[in-house]
């Protein structure tokens, strides 16, 4: 099954365990429908693996700005205040539906970055910059590991039934 990370925990809420979640997409009525979630906690020290643990939701509730989430198992602020920074994944069909034009993050990776219809490196992922969202690219030249900003002003066309991303100037990358 194919998961996508779809939102954040932020924090708890009340006396019975709800997290507070934050939407990737700013959407939240997707939530409402979810049965089951995996959240993939933050790793600790030197750990590279992040660990997955599936949950049940019992319940969600949309406020203003966010929503709350109630997990079979989790009962108390305590222990809902130990997944605080988890990401959480939904399978594929029960995340936030796409427009016209759009497409989820994740289906960048794995995708060539292509400059003047020649690949010049691949995707391994997307992270958080400083100043927002960042490509992990492998060169293809080289296999080092570059970052470029996720901008217009450096990203171009993005087919993602072709897994390509066009680069717009090359110097980024040096």
């Amino acid at each position: 099954m194919d998961w996508l990370i779809t939102g954040r925990v932020r924090g708890t809420f009340g006396l019975e365990g709800f997290i507070k979640i934050e939407s990737c997409s700013g959407e939240y009525e997707h939530f409402l429908n979810l049965k089951e979630i995996k959240l993939q906690l933050p790793s600790k020290g030197t750990e590279t693996q992040h660990p997955e643990i599936f949950y049940q939701v019992e319940e969600c509730v949309i406020r203003n700005a966010d929503a709350l989430l109630k997990l079979r198992g989790i009962d108390s602020p305590e222990a809902a205040k130990k997944l605080h920074g988890a990401d959480i994944l939904v399978p594929r069909d029960m995340a936030c539906p796409l427009e016209r034009g759009e497409f989820y993050i994740n289906d960048l990776c794995n995708s060539d970055l292509v400059y003047k219809g020649n690949s010049v490196g691949t995707i391994a992922d997307v992270v958080e910059g400083g100043g927002g969202l960042l490509l992990e690219v492998s060169e293809a030249a080289t296999g080092r590991t570059v970052y470029v900003p996720f901008r217009s002003q450096f990203i171009g066309k993005i087919n993602i039934a072709a897994k390509q991303v066009e680069l717009m100037h090359r110097w980024i990358l040096e």
